[in-house]
Formats: C-alpha cells, structure tokens, sequence
C-alpha cells in the first residue's frame, strides 16, 4: 500500500518516510484537524518503497518484555518538584550530557511544541515537563543520524511511536544510541491546543505553558499580564486528552500501547503502586516507573542509581498500575462524537458537546457566551 493512501489509523506522524525517501517527494501536511500526515509528490515518485519500509506501522515490531521494575526518583529535590512524575528523563539526560553525549527531547517554546537538541546541562530545563501534545519531529532523524555517525552518545526521548520511527530509520542501532521510549496514553493535535489557548488567553501572546508539576495536574498558561490556571477538571482541553476524546486516530490502535516495549527504558509515572505509605515521604511528589527492557536499558540504570532513589518492584505490579501497558486508549462514543464535530465547530465546542453527559453543560453553555 502506498504511503500516500494509508489509512490515518495506519499513521503515527513520526515523520520517518519523510527524511528516508532519496527522492525527497514527501512532506508532512496537516489535516483539518491539525495532525501531519504524510503527501507524496507522484511526479517525482520512483516507487522504491523506502517509505514503507520504514515506517513503523507496516514492519515487523522489535518489542521487549521488561527485565525489572523500580519505582524512582531523582534525588536532587529542586529537579524532583520541577519534573513530571519522578524526574527520571533529568536524571539520564544529564548523565549522558556529562558522557559527552546529546539529548533529543520534548520541549514548549510558548506554543511550539517540539523536539530539539540539548547538549549542554544548562538548557536541560527545556525539556523539563509533560506536554499533553503531539510533538514536532521534522528533520530531527537525520540530525541523530549525524550525531551518531560522530560518535557522539545520543538520548532520544518521545512517544513509543517517534522511537519506532527513529530505529526504522536508522535501521542498525549503534550501542551508542538510547532509547527511552514514554507511557503515552496518546495525543491530539498542536492546533486543538493553540484554538483552546486562543480563546481562554484572548489570543494574547503566550510565554509559556506547563500541565503538571510532580502529581499536581494543573494547565498554567502564562504570558504578559495574565496567567490561566485550572485544574485539569475544569479545563476543557486537559478534559479531553485525560478521558481521550481527542486523540490521534492511530492512537486508538496503538501496536505499542502492550507490555512489550519498543524502547531501551520505558518511563512515566508510576500508578498503582502498592504501599505507597512505606515510601519516604518526598515520593508523594512524584514517582517514575523505571522499565528497562534491553541489556543497555539495564547498563543505564545501573551506571545513573547513584543519582535516584529507587526500589525495585515487580513488573507486574508497573503493568497492572497502567492501562496504556496493557492496551490502547478505547474509542468511545464521545470521542466519535468529538471527531465528527471538530473542526466543523470550534474545539472547544466539540469538546463540550462530546462531554455533555457527565455534567459539564455549565461550561458549554459558557464556551457559547463567549463567543
């Protein structure tokens, strides 16, 4: 099947077909609903099928069952309140920077979301934080091709699909390269984000957003003269995403979204754990779920423990605590009725109406009032 003809649940976006065609005749377009989807030019398609053999929705999957389990944190406090969950990604990240190594990571530059190139500690804080959004990967494969060519340790950190993308095409992983892959439960799209954040910001320039400190789910949007904060309850966006009415349609039929991971080290947080009262008291601010899958997974955490608290636990207990590694997000009747809404009303309005039921028709008819 060709790359331009596949089903949108066929495609994660990861952006792989783009920088492996030799022929350079796909770009990334959006849809109407702001998610990229691959575009061949045929005039220039020499139909070698490059495309296809790496893309990670139509080769065959190298996943691994978890060796361990071990619920963590990074023992520098200040890095610990200022990450999601445990502070696990600050915690590899620096190491491999202090190795003379590179970090690929998430990171929000007001509204861009999007992954970038960290090389030194001090901007490691820009990567710092969940974004409850699909980031940018365009060009960023390449870059780490590059980087490893160099010999240069490489960290890439995303959703288990961007990893899947990157080792499709690098096809042969140098021990070099990590990769860590996240508990993604999936993601809607940057523009769904920028019309929410439009209208409750007054299309106000935004300096910057965050949606949880440790286990504190908040969505804070600050900018000149204002700053929006409303827990994730009250927020029509964060409502959406944490019940997945607005997904990606791949996300619905994620192949990763199982106990067998894609990645070196899986990460996020981690739910369910049994006794949490027999913790110390700073795990309240957030605990990671460490899952090392590969014997480089397992050499990276035992060369970073002295960073960490940590305790190891059974891997079962990390699965049964996490539905997104036991299966994907269920497509549920508000969010089909989400997506047949949007983007013919506003997102805020598909999203209300998609949630009517669970008693939200205040904040509904508020989003008509301020129109």
């Amino acid at each position: 099947m060709s790359i331009a003809n596949k089903h949108k649940a066929a495609c994660c976006g990861c952006n792989a077909c783009v920088e492996a065609c030799p022929k350079q005749c796909i770009v990334m377009k959006k849809d109407r609903k702001g998610f990229l989807y691959p575009k061949v030019n045929e005039a220039i398609c020499v139909e070698c099928g490059i495309c296809e053999k790496v893309c990670p929705f139509q080769t065959d999957k190298e996943l691994n069952i978890p060796l361990k389990a071990y619920a963590a944190w990074n023992k520098e406090k200040d890095k610990h309140l200022s990450s999601s969950s445990g502070g696990a990604a600050y915690v590899f990240s620096s190491y491999i920077i202090n190795q003379g190594g590179v970090v690929y990571g998430c990171t929000s530059d007001g509204m861009n979301v999007r992954h970038i190139r960290v090389d030194q500690i001090k901007n490691l804080n820009k990567l710092q934080g969940s974004k409850y959004v699909q980031s940018n990967v365009c060009d960023l494969f390449s870059q780490v091709k590059i980087d490893l060519k160099n010999q240069i340790p490489v960290l890439f950190i995303g959703t288990p699909c961007q990893v899947a993308g990157l080792k499709e095409y690098i096809k042969h992983i140098p021990p070099h390269l990590y990769l860590v892959d996240l508990i993604c439960h999936g993601v809607p799209s940057l523009q769904m984000l920028e019309e929410h954040i439009a209208r409750i910001t007054k299309r106000r320039n935004v300096e910057s957003i965050s949606f949880r400190q440790g286990n504190n789910f908040l969505m804070n949007v600050k900018g000149e003269n204002f700053n929006y904060i409303m827990p994730f309850r009250k927020d029509l966006y964060y409502r959406g995403f944490m019940q997945g009415v607005t997904y990606r349609e791949n996300c619905y039929l994620c192949p990763f979204a199982c106990s067998e991971r894609v990645g070196d080290i899986t990460i996020g947080d981690f739910w369910g754990i049994l006794h949490p009262e027999l913790l110390p008291a700073e795990s309240k601010n957030g605990i990671s779920v460490l899952l090392p899958c590969t014997d480089k997974g397992m050499q990276l955490i035992e060369q970073t423990k002295e960073f960490f608290h940590y305790f190891e636990r059974p891997v079962e207990e990390a699965i049964k605590g996490n539905s997104q590694l036991q299966h994907p997000v269920r497509k549920t009747k508000r969010s089909r009725i989400f997506h047949a809404l949007y983007p013919i009303f506003s997102f805020d309005i598909s999203v209300a109406a998609s949630m009517a039921d669970q008693g939200i028709k205040s904040l509904f008819k508020k989003v008509f009032n301020s129109k």
